[in-house]
């Protein structure tokens, strides 16, 4: 992630509210559009910051009063909510009553002397033992006068890269199933070459009193967060480059990782999949790509709870947005929301991924940047938002549920025949869309027609159903048309504006243009 923006407090409020509209699921478009797409399903009104599915509920949990630069959200062993900023001051809440949300807050570690500085990660031994990522370091907290404070900070291990490059530091940590401390390194560089530090760009693991550090596996540029599965799985997305060199024939996808003892994970030879020539044996891909510049953060594991079984054993990741000024000057604004990621086994140990937008932030009402989420006790999500401190509750309430489920009609069948075009157009378009024309990329590069790959823009494998339907006014024929020659007319729910090139309308001739158009409409569906 680029952390600066963690730590960077300047971003002109003009940027912040006319810029950063577009994110992943619906970017690009204008606040009003936004919002009318959510408006017609979603719990609770446009007019509240969180925007959430049927069923869903999202409220104030609670809020770090006096944060500077909030990062980490988590419970402790005693089933209370912690909040840490990077400033290392850790910020404890009491919900009395038990009802999800916080009636007071205490600050339980206030940084004495300003020891810590660029604290991003926070966890718990089994015993209530608090541990701490801070810059370069990985400490212990401890009450050492038995007076409810903590008061004695005591460094486990030191001299981790740093800021080397901005906002790349050792990251969150997490506790895995051998009893050992995890922690991801981010890169001392942007994009390459990789310096000679052992410890940059990695996945470490350390006994509990920082001992045997070593490294579990390589290839990360900005590994922000950290997760297991209750099986023992670990999970950790992966930032795409800040910059780009002329050497990058593409804006790099970010990316979700299973990590497995040994492995490398690219950085910096390639990111998102390899290509196919690739052949190192330890050489793992990602299990999904996410859009590039959505600033992947916290992650947390959802085993299962309240939520619809959709939702059981799988991941949830905060996209803290678009901070990079290179995506920015190029129209590129995602993230800002919170994405649900299903996970698939394979017979090889690993898994597919497939994501979806889980919760939105309703920026016409601010600028809001999720930066870490986490279960709770109770089985809801607890989103930590970075502008604000504040942590918002996102739970699921059944009797809601079943009250819009009832209200909302059965949507009638789509047409099934597949539109009739001469023979000949439709092979001429086919060309076009996997070879480009006149100088234009090939369709195929974003809109794969493998139904097991996930692609930069949505399938057009049976878009013929679809198409007559989404916008008013437009039939089939007319949408397809509109979405070569005006990109940005429409936004595809998740899916973000501005990836697609922008300039087909005056690039192909109208015939191609025709061409296209038949032969997208007779894709037919997915096998």
């Amino acid at each position: 992630m680029k952390r600066a923006q963690l730590a960077l407090l300047l971003i002109p409020l003009a940027l912040a509210l006319l810029g950063l509209l577009g994110l992943a699921g619906i970017g690009g478009v204008t606040v009003a559009r936004r919002l009318q797409q959510w408006a017609a399903d979603r719990q609770p009104p446009a007019n509240f910051r969180v925007l959430v599915h049927p069923g869903f509920v999202a409220e104030v949990a609670a809020k770090a009063a006096g944060a500077n630069i909030p990062t980490v959200v988590t419970f402790g062993p005693d089933e209370r909510l912690y909040v840490l900023d990077a400033g290392g001051h850790i910020f404890r809440f009491q919900d009395a009553d038990g009802d999800g949300l916080a009636e007071t807050q205490e600050i339980l570690y206030d940084n004495p002397g300003g020891r810590i500085a660029h604290s991003v990660g926070l966890t718990f031994r089994d015993d209530g033992l608090m541990y701490i990522s801070y810059g370069g370091h990985i400490a212990t907290l401890e009450d050492s006068s038995g007076d409810g404070r903590l008061d004695t900070l005591t460094d486990i291990v030191q001299g981790l890269p740093t800021l080397q490059f901005p906002d790349h530091s050792n990251n969150g940590i997490a506790f895995g199933p051998d009893g050992k401390l995890y922690v991801g390194v981010g890169a001392t560089t942007d994009h390459g070459p990789l310096s000679d530090d052992p410890y940059e760009a990695r996945i470490l693991r350390m006994n509990p009193d920082g001992s045997e550090l070593e490294t579990f596996a390589t290839g990360f540029r900005n590994p922000y967060d950290l997760v297991f599965s209750p099986a023992g799985d670990l999970f950790t997305s992966d930032n795409n480059p800040s910059e780009f060199s002329r050497m990058m024939p593409y804006m790099p996808p970010e990316e979700i990782n299973h990590v497995r003892q040994g492995r490398d994970y690219g950085f910096p030879t390639y990111y998102g999949r390899p290509p196919g020539d690739v052949t190192w044996p330890d050489v793992e891909p990602p299990i999904t790509d996410l859009y590039a510049a959505v600033g992947s953060a916290g992650i947390t594991y959802y085993a299962g709870g309240p939520f619809p079984e959709k939702y059981h054993n799988g991941l949830f990741l905060a996209q803290w947005g678009t901070g990079a000024n290179v995506a920015l000057d190029r129209g590129i604004s995602n993230g800002q929301n919170i994405i649900f990621v299903s996970l698939t086994p394979t017979e090889d140990g690993t898994f597919t991924a497939e994501w979806e937008v889980f919760a939105d932030f309703n920026l016409g009402l601010g600028n809001y940047r999720p930066v870490d989420v986490t279960v709770g006790p109770d089985g809801a999500l607890y989103v930590l938002e970075w502008s604000t401190a504040t942590v918002y509750r996102i739970r699921y309430d059944e009797e809601i549920a079943a009250r819009l489920a009832a209200a909302t009609p059965t949507p009638s069948p789509l047409p099934a025949v597949l539109p009739e075009y001469p023979a000949e157009l439709v092979a001429r378009g086919e060309v076009i869309y996997n070879s480009g024309a006149e100088n234009t990329p090939a369709c195929v590069t974003c809109h794969l027609l493998d139904p097991t790959m996930n692609g930069l823009g949505p399938s057009l494998l049976g878009i013929y159903r679809a198409a007559g339907s989404r916008v008013p006014g437009l039939n089939a024929e007319a949408y397809v048309r509109q979405s070569i020659v005006e990109p940005n007319a429409y936004i595809v729910p998740n899916y973000s504006a501005n990836y697609m090139y922008q300039l087909y309308g005056s690039a192909l001739r109208p015939d191609q243009i025709d061409a296209l158009v038949a032969y997208v409409l007779t894709l037919p569906e997915q096998p």
